[in-house]
């Protein structure tokens, strides 16, 4: 159609129109793939992968013989511990001061089916009052008791927790990768049975390192049968201590289940921020998980820029030698300037 007054548009002029509507809508996503890829988050804490070692009901045996083996090795552990059968408070006060985790494995440790609505809430609420007092801490992770789950269990977990040790039914899920968002409230352990040797304990580290993945064990008895539940022989023990020790020293992420749980979980929600452009800035802003552990620090290196300047509570950030920046997820902003 020709408007009078108005000279008619070539077949040429559109074409011509067309491929620079196209080629500048190119651009704009490109460009904005490349503010979101400005930034990336180092899993794990900057190491190849992650494993945890956790150790349920507060065992004797825990105090006596593991976290005297942890300590000659520099490694922290996780102690889910029961309640009513917790004794010995200045040795597990000393175990928490010397950086290993104390978890709530509930108040009595029954199965879910047979409490009731009041007893679920007590079992969850009551233990972590009890341990937040005696610990002079916040107890935020806790390990299901049998790893069994009912929706009021789960109900209360969720409400003073971060992070919940279960077992999803999917054995995929024992390998936890940095790209997924799992399920924080059903994170799973492998448990350790007497029968298993070390080949055994040797393969799940050597999976996760492989998948660069994240894996938890679940011990409870070490060696006597009265010391627990399905107890590991000693001298394996020991076998699993220092092989995790020498993968340590190679990269791997050794580190108590919270502190694993936590930064993945403040990964995921960094990376999920999407941030506001202005004057050639990126300011990315988040919120945090209510509860969740204070002064969590992410590992952030710059992608495709030339350079690089953070910026947090007003003050610039330094990269170390390997251009890696520190970040606080306390602070929930973060600004960005880059030069490509």
């Amino acid at each position: 159609m020709h408007i009078p007054g108005k000279q008619p548009i070539s077949p040429s002029e559109i074409m011509r129109k067309l491929v620079y509507t196209v080629f500048a809508c190119g651009s704009l996503f490109s460009g904005c793939a490349a503010q979101q890829a400005t930034l990336k988050v180092l899993p794990w804490n900057d190491h190849s992968a992650a494993v945890s070692l956790t150790f349920d009901d507060a065992r004797p045996v825990h105090l006596d013989v593991a976290i005297p083996e942890l300590n000659k090795r520099h490694l922290r552990g996780s102690f889910f511990v029961i309640v009513s059968k917790l004794t010995r408070m200045d040795d597990w006060r000393m175990a928490a001061s010397e950086g290993h985790e104390i978890g709530n494995h509930s108040v009595s440790h029954e199965h879910p089916a047979v409490l009731t609505q009041k007893s679920e809430e007590t079992q969850v609420e009551d233990a972590k009052y009890f341990l937040d007092s005696n610990f002079h801490s916040q107890i935020i992770t806790f390990a299901y008791p049998y790893m069994e789950i009912s929706p009021g269990l789960l109900f209360w977990v969720k409400k003073y927790n971060f992070a919940a040790r279960g077992w999803p039914e999917n054995p995929e899920l024992l390998y936890v990768s940095s790209e997924q968002e799992p399920d924080w409230y059903n994170l799973a352990a492998q448990p350790v049975f007497t029968k298993y040797d070390s080949s055994v304990y040797e393969n799940w580290i050597n999976k996760a390192i492989s998948l660069h993945a994240w894996t938890t064990f679940q011990f409870h008895g070490i060696g006597d049968p009265s010391t627990g539940w399905e107890p590991i022989p000693q001298k394996t023990f020991l076998y699993v201590l220092d092989y995790v020790k020498r993968q340590e020293e190679r990269g791997l992420w050794v580190a108590p289940f919270g502190e694993v749980a936590a930064y993945l979980r403040a990964q995921k929600i960094l990376e999920a921020a999407q941030p506001e452009v202005s004057n050639g800035m990126e300011r990315f802003t988040w919120e945090l998980p209510n509860p969740f552990p204070s002064a969590v620090v992410l590992k952030v290196r710059g992608v495709g820029l030339r350079r690089m300047h953070l910026y947090q509570g007003g003050r610039e950030l330094r990269a170390s030698k390997q251009g890696v920046y520190s970040v606080s997820f306390d602070s929930r902003e973060l600004v960005v300037q880059g030069e490509s």
